[in-house]
């Protein structure tokens, strides 16, 4: 099975991560700079990317999550995983990246390719190569996937993407939300979409009406180094 996407958190009101001064400090500076305020923040939280041998214990994190959550047995892994870890290094978070540069897991749901519906939907040409899938969503309470959110829009606006295309539940589309975020709504994701001898091994995940969701990169990070939240 291809690249999972997202856990069914339903998140309470409550203080929510940002975009702001502590997550600057976790990546290097690069030309791309946006003036950030600073904000009340858990400076607890670290990005990490897993290579090599490194990479099990992402991949087994994403495993335990998505069979607790949906029954899911998860058999690929996206080529780039990353985990958020707290202060003492537990890992209560984890996510994967695939470039535009390939064929994306999530264009099974699609009609045309995805370069061409993000274009229709921006108004204007988007380049493959600026756009970047994120899948493999996981964590262990809703608090870790809000940073997680944060951390990556930081990550990927560093990195120079322009827009970030995922497949979400209701409650990871209810964690952007909390965020003050609004990505596109494409597509419901239809598991008829998928080869027949995959579809098993989602188990309940297509219970969570999953759709098929894409996000403004530059808007999204400057909107949380606003420090701009939903009410």
């Amino acid at each position: 099975m291809s690249s999972l996407p997202a856990l069914p958190l339903l998140l309470p009101p409550g203080p929510l991560p940002s975009a702001a001064a502590a997550l600057m400090r976790l990546l290097r500076p690069t030309r791309r700079r946006v003036r950030a305020r600073p904000a009340a923040i858990p400076a607890s939280y670290t990005l990490h990317e897993h290579r090599g041998a490194r990479r099990v214990d992402a991949e087994r994190f994403i495993g335990d999550c998505f069979m607790d959550s949906f029954g899911s047995r998860v058999n690929a892994f996206m080529p780039r995983l990353f985990t958020v870890q707290h202060a003492d290094g537990t890992v209560c978070g984890a996510f994967g990246l695939r470039s535009g540069r390939s064929r994306l897991f999530l264009e099974q749901y699609l009609d045309e390719p995805i370069e061409v519906v993000l274009s229709r939907a921006a108004g204007r040409p988007v380049r493959r190569d600026s756009i970047v899938e994120v899948g493999h969503f996981s964590g262990t309470f809703p608090g870790a996937l809000r940073a997680m959110i944060a951390l990556l829009t930081e990550r990927l606006y560093h990195e120079g993407f322009d827009w970030v295309v995922f497949t979400g539940t209701v409650g990871l589309r209810n964690a952007f939300g909390r965020l003050g975020l609004a990505p596109i709504d494409i597509c419901a994701a239809d598991a008829e979409r998928l080869p027949a001898d995959q579809r098993a091994a989602w188990g309940r995940y297509y219970a969570h009406a999953p759709h098929v969701l894409a996000g403004n990169i530059h808007q999204g990070f400057r909107h949380m180094a606003a420090g701009t939240e939903a009410a």
